[in-house]
């Protein structure tokens, strides 16, 4: 796709912003799985029940070790022949690679196939959403054309947004330069903003295998079955929805001073080194002083303000409202 790279070096970005924006997406990957037995295959690997997409809805998944604990978090989107993982390039070979371990005699292929097409989002308004054929109304929702995907996804605000993939360089620049009218240019960090904002834990590999998927608030997000069969890791998560109570979960917050990575470890307040008390999610930079991140820490610290930044234990965390509840 040097077509649709090129025309993306030419765009000027503009600044970090909490608004409506349309995003490059660089840094998201695709990871292809088909073949014959590939829905069977799937239904048997990852968290959410795979019979219950279609080509007209999406959903969110996991795919965990046999100990519960997450090796991706994607969007499981059914096209014709198979399906799209939707995850970040950076843990696609490795989620690949662990799926592969499974698939001993059945017809099933994996590739990454994030090359041969345009990735980019949008986001906008919901009292004045952008209106098009492509841009479906509900969360989840797919529309799919012969060189186009389009999905609906969760958005803090009461916003619209939508994931576009396209095969199609020259389509996918004259969706951009339409909708780029009347939206923000950016590129991943805007999508990150957004998947924070709208309480979307996304799994690097620096927290791979770090979290049981409850832990991530995804059972909140529909991205669990507790109804399907077994998978890897399905009696740790069963054992802690039914049997278990939830020590940790994850949380939105806000700090003053520098942004964390992924994986960098909390602590409490009172402790003088890394307690194992939680670990940041994800985390972007607003501005020069300003923070916003995903973290998952122990419940009881969270909320009686006694979690901390280990590398920054002066840096106070602000808690803000998801835009789901937990269930409790």
């Amino acid at each position: 796709m040097k077509a649709w790279f090129d025309f993306l070096s030419s765009q000027t970005l503009q600044p970090l912003q909490d608004n409506d924006a349309i995003c490059a997406l660089r840094d998201t990957g695709l990871l292809y799985v088909g073949g014959d037995d590939a829905s069977e295959f799937l239904q048997n690997q990852l968290s959410n029940d795979i019979q219950l997409t279609s080509p007209s809805l999406s959903q969110l998944s996991s795919f965990s070790n046999a100990k519960g604990r997450m090796f991706g978090i994607f969007r499981v989107i059914q096209i014709e022949g198979g399906y799209l993982l939707v995850l970040p390039h950076s843990i696609l070979a490795e989620v690949q690679d662990q799926l592969h371990r499974y698939i001993l005699r059945s017809k099933v292929i994996l590739a990454d196939i994030t090359d041969s097409f345009c990735l980019f989002s949008i986001t906008t308004g919901a009292d004045d959403p952008i209106q098009h054929e492509a841009l479906p109304d509900q969360v989840n929702q797919v529309y799919q054309s012969d060189s186009l995907i389009s999905v609906c996804l969760p958005s803090a605000s009461g916003r619209r947004r939508h994931l576009l993939i396209d095969n199609s360089a020259e389509e996918a620049i004259a969706l951009w330069q339409q909708f780029a009218t009347r939206l923000a240019v950016n590129d991943q960090q805007q999508w990150r903003l957004q998947e924070i904002d709208a309480g979307i834990p996304t799994v690097y590999p620096s927290t791979s295998g770090a979290f049981v998927l409850q832990m991530s608030n995804l059972q909140l997000l529909d991205g669990v079955s507790f109804k399907k069969g077994c998978y890897p890791g399905q009696e740790v998560v069963a054992r802690m929805q039914y049997l278990g109570k939830l020590k940790r979960r994850m949380y939105l917050a806000e700090i003053k001073g520098v942004c964390p990575q992924p994986g960098d470890e909390l602590q409490s307040r009172d402790s003088d080194k890394a307690d194992g008390s939680g670990k940041v999610v994800d985390a972007i930079q607003l501005d020069q002083q300003n923070c916003r991140l995903l973290f998952i820490g122990q419940i009881e610290k969270a909320e009686s303000d006694k979690l901390v930044l280990s590398a920054q234990i002066d840096a106070k965390m602000n808690l803000l409202p998801l835009p789901y509840a937990y269930a409790d």
